[in-house]
């Protein structure tokens, strides 16, 4: 049993009580829902599988704000029952996770001799606890923004009393507590190297991560501009990007990181061997030298988000060049629900149109 970490993540959280709390789709981080100032959350039992477990730490990472109070209560039991005023058997968990089950019902669950009741901790100890299931229960009060995050429960709760002779274990004693608090930090240490790789790994470190591994790469993300999609995309694709840095490959990829669709990239030199200078101004494109790059896109972008694409496309960009963003014009789309009969015509700009009644004799001339 020695080294068993419970994490309660989302598949633990869909099966618990959650009242006051928005859960994250991304993550198992709950959000203080600020609509409401009482939020609680009932766990779904841990089953250890075994009579008279031992446990030993819960834990979590909690942000509130001051005028929030927190309370965490925990029992341990062997039985998973719980019988009503009538004598009828209910599973202990469906109880504290039903909503028909009143709040005091289900705190006087936790309030028997075996409870433990802790306020304004986010790490607890549980070594009084014996029982195969145990409950966990953290309920705030207040108003505000915050939330909870990696709910684990050790069940080792602590790695070096077995350094010591068997007359200093005592379960629960004030040198096991002493200890616990080196052995927390020794194990937070050694849980945090051990994620290093993930740390590390562009798929699940924390987006904060990304702009100073794109750094990394010679790649400047700053702005604030980016989905967190788009960000990942920039540092896995880093190094491929570099490589192809001021082509016109690699400019395409990157707007299609950006916005998310193909751009149509024009250059001034290609522009002039089958277009007239009247026709570039007709078109609505800029009359500039050979190193000139044109970049046609059909997203429309405010000033400010332009500035930005225009300062991530100026570092993959050939050298002396200058581009010119240009967007498209709106144009209509027919969908796949569009019916159109055979004396059905699309047109394009007109001046006048005539009905089904209007009468021309023979000496009436239309002229444009």
């Amino acid at each position: 049993m020695a080294g068993i970490i419970y994490s309660i993540k989302k598949n633990r959280l869909e099966k618990s009580y959650i009242s006051g709390f928005i859960a994250d789709e991304n993550s198992d981080r709950l959000y203080i829902d600020p609509n409401t100032g009482i939020h609680r959350l009932y766990t779904d039992a841990i089953d250890s599988a075994q009579e008279g477990c031992e446990w030993g730490r819960f834990s979590f990472a909690a942000q509130l704000t001051e005028n929030m109070a927190m309370y965490v209560y925990a029992f341990a039991s062997d039985v998973n029952n719980w019988y009503d005023n009538e004598g009828k058997n209910f599973l202990l968990a469906d109880v504290l996770r039903s909503d028909e089950v009143p709040d005091d019902d289900k705190k006087r669950i936790f309030n028997n001799e075996n409870g433990l009741r802790y306020v304004g901790r986010n790490d607890v100890l549980l070594y009084r606890l014996k029982g195969r299931y145990l409950f966990l229960a953290i309920e705030i009060l207040g108003s505000g923004d915050g939330y909870i995050d990696r709910l684990k429960v050790d069940m080792k709760g602590d790695y070096f009393m077995d350094a010591f002779p068997a007359v200093y274990r005592e379960r629960d004693s004030f040198f096991h507590r002493f200890l616990s608090i080196f052995s927390s930090i020794h194990g937070d240490i050694d849980r945090e190297i051990e994620n290093l790789p993930k740390l590390l790994d562009p798929d699940s470190c924390p987006r904060e991560c990304l702009a100073i591994y794109a750094g990394w790469l010679g790649i400047d993300l700053s702005g604030d501009f980016l989905t967190e999609e788009a960000e990942r995309l920039f540092v896995k694709e880093a190094y491929s990007l570099n490589r192809m840095k001021g082509t016109k490959a690699c400019l395409k990829r990157v707007i299609e990181i950006v916005l998310g669709e193909e751009a149509i990239i024009l250059e001034n030199n290609t522009i002039r061997s089958y277009m007239t200078p009247a026709e570039i101004r007709e078109n609505g494109l800029p009359e500039g030298g050979i190193y000139d790059i044109n970049v046609l896109i059909r997203k429309s972008l405010s000033d400010t988000d332009r500035r930005q694409l225009g300062f991530l496309l100026d570092q993959f960009k050939p050298l002396r060049s200058r581009l010119h963003l240009i967007p498209l014009r709106d144009t209509a789309d027919l969908d796949g629900e569009t019916y159109l009969d055979m004396n059905a015509v699309i047109s394009g700009d007109h001046i006048g149109v005539m009905d089904d009644d209007m009468e021309i004799g023979d000496g009436v001339i239309l002229d444009e």
